[in-house]
């Protein structure tokens, strides 16, 4: 839970999000080499195959959605704010 606590406090978001902070961390431990396994991760050793993390975003980025052109004038913000990146 210390990396939970973190990450919300770390970020400035409501503890409302705390599940959503405790699925990434399990979701990053499984990716991370641990001292118990040597040299391979756990999701490695359950499956055998070693994971991607290239898809890694970071945990409370501000997230932008895309305002379509027809939605908008020209010299409106082509994207609005919608709230926060948890998870990717």
């Amino acid at each position: 839970m210390n990396l939970v606590r973190s990450m919300l406090s770390k970020k400035k978001i409501p503890q409302t999000f705390w599940l959503e902070a405790v699925n990434w961390t399990v979701y990053i431990l499984n990716r991370s080499p641990t001292l118990a396994i040597k040299n391979i991760t756990l999701k490695e050793a359950w499956s055998g195959i070693k994971p991607s993390v290239e898809h890694f975003r970071v945990f409370g980025c501000l997230a932008h959605v895309h305002v379509l052109d027809a939605k908008r004038t020209k010299l409106e913000d082509k994207s609005s704010w919608s709230g926060y990146l948890l998870c990717s």
